[in-house]
């Protein structure tokens, strides 16, 4: 069963159980996702990132609703983003298979989350250039962080990575 590991600032707006990952079995594979909670414009908005690939993608102004259903967020995002990517069918079909459910986590690698600031950082900038999370094209934004070398995966691009990671699956 895969991990949403949530920072404490998501952990505090869930308020759901949190699991130890040493209690569970998981695939192999692109199971594991760190999430945080970003204030951009006053707004709450979610990063996820992918643990192995540092794929990420940004859902926007998210409402207290919204959090109550973090997984279907998780997935419908995922989804919509990796269709943008241009994946095929089939594979948008295996990660809607391996994502139905989670299991929450308190994160634990200081890289990701490293890497994630980095990220939150950039999508802070493309925004503002934007003119703004209204007029934000989300989608094309994604597009072009996961196109970013990143050095805690070998200077890959989170999307190549992701690819990569596919053919695991």
């Amino acid at each position: 069963m895969p991990f949403l590991h949530c920072t404490q600032k998501v952990l505090k707006e869930l308020k759901v159980p949190v699991s130890n990952p040493g209690e569970f079995s998981f695939s192999e594979g692109l199971s594991n996702w760190y999430v945080n909670l970003l204030r951009i414009e006053r707004r709450k908005c979610l990063l996820f990132t992918n643990e192995k690939t540092l794929y990420s993608f940004l859902v926007p102004a998210v409402l207290k609703e919204n959090l109550k259903h973090i997984e279907q967020e998780f997935l419908v995002h995922l989804l919509l983003n990796l269709r943008y990517e241009g994946f095929a069918p089939d594979i948008l079909e295996k990660f809607s298979r391996e994502y139905r459910q989670f299991v929450f986590a308190k994160t634990v690698s200081r890289s990701v989350l490293g890497s994630m600031n980095d990220i939150a950082y950039h999508y802070e900038v493309y925004i503002h250039m934007d003119g703004g999370i209204e007029n934000a094209k989300i989608m094309q934004i994604n597009h072009k962080i996961n196109r970013m070398p990143m050095s805690a995966i070998s200077y890959k691009y989170p999307i190549e990575a992701l690819r990569e990671g596919m053919e695991e699956l």
